[in-house]
């Protein structure tokens, strides 16, 4: 039998979960997330799919690594993004094509595939006010929020809460503190809602689940602690270190309620912790988690295989 893994064949993932499916007794099919902008032939025949002239059907299982998603092309130019002249054309070309992944990989659903994760699950995750609700519906410890364009109300929740911090909505931006230049400039808000929390303090947590099953629960170690550790050159360059760290069952119940909540199979969760306080802060339907796995030997990409496989042999 054979699953898919919907990504890139270069993708150090991808080619990690290949291999342990491949220990499990499974072939893989590549499909490369990028396959329509290089103009290769993918057909849809009355419900039958073909890649590269191969019809594909009999794939039950997937790893989606990548959902393509529609984007306007943009260059750096004098320190701002400018869009190209002919913009609009590149876009709808790239929402044509992700609209055609997309309705395929839900049809594979619709039919009973194993999809780790379904896209419907992960264009939820985009959506990180939803993520809160979820967590909050739970039970879990979340950091106290404001969702606004509203510079009076930014203000106020401010002057209450003092050390403040604003991200997008949609996510793409690292986290700042809200401080006095900050303060200065909400009047920009009003074009679009900012998601305003309380700083929360602690160690940076990351827990990965597959299932029900935590496959590896770790603190980030680097040199300095940062706002957001993504943005600490340490970790971007691969030279974190990582700390096993023991969940209370309360914290590992979240866990899966929440993932449950946001239709997740794989997820990884972002946590602060300090002392007995444990504060979710969001969850990622398709984290990075190889550099933890090659230096903890915890079996993340075994997890994600078995799951896809053993779902794909359901199927037969």
């Amino acid at each position: 039998m054979r699953i898919g893994i919907f990504g890139a064949a270069a993708d150090v993932q991808c080619k990690a979960v290949a291999r342990e499916a491949a220990a499990l007794g499974a072939d893989t099919l590549f499909i490369e997330y990028d396959a329509l902008d290089r103009g290769w032939p993918l057909s849809m025949l009355d419900g039958r799919t073909f890649y590269l002239g191969e019809e594909v059907d009999d794939v039950q299982g997937f790893y989606l690594r990548y959902i393509p998603a529609p984007y306007a092309p943009s260059m750096e130019r004098d320190g701002e993004l400018v869009l190209y002249e002919d913009w609009f054309t590149t876009f709808m070309h790239t929402r044509e094509r992700a609209s055609y992944f997309v309705a395929w990989l839900l049809q594979l659903a619709h039919r009973g595939a194993t999809l780790v994760n379904a896209p419907h699950a992960a264009s939820v995750m985009q959506y990180k006010p939803f993520q809160l609700h979820a967590l909050r519906g739970v039970g879990a410890r979340v950091p106290r929020t404001l969702i606004s364009n509203d510079p009076a109300a930014i203000r106020a929740f401010h002057a209450e809460v003092k050390d403040v911090i604003f991200k997008p909505i949609m996510g793409g931006a690292i986290t700042r503190v809200l401080d006095e230049e900050a303060l200065e400039r909400l009047e920009d808000v009003t074009a679009s809602p900012v998601i305003f929390q309380e700083r929360a303090p602690g160690e940076d947590l990351r827990i990965m689940l597959v299932g029900d099953e935590i496959v590896s629960s770790v603190a980030i170690d680097t040199p300095e602690q940062h706002l957001d550790f993504r943005a600490d050159p340490v970790y971007s360059g691969g030279e974190a270190s990582y700390r096993e760290v023991r969940l209370p069952e309360s914290v590992q119940r979240f866990c899966r309620e929440a993932a449950r909540a946001c239709g997740l199979t794989f997820a990884g969760i972002d946590i602060k912790h300090q002392g007995d306080e444990w504060v979710f802060l969001e969850l990622n339907s398709s984290p990075i988690y190889l550099d933890v796995e090659l230096k903890l030997g915890h079996p993340i990409s075994h997890a994600i295989a078995r799951r896809v496989v053993e779902g794909a042999r359901g199927q037969k």
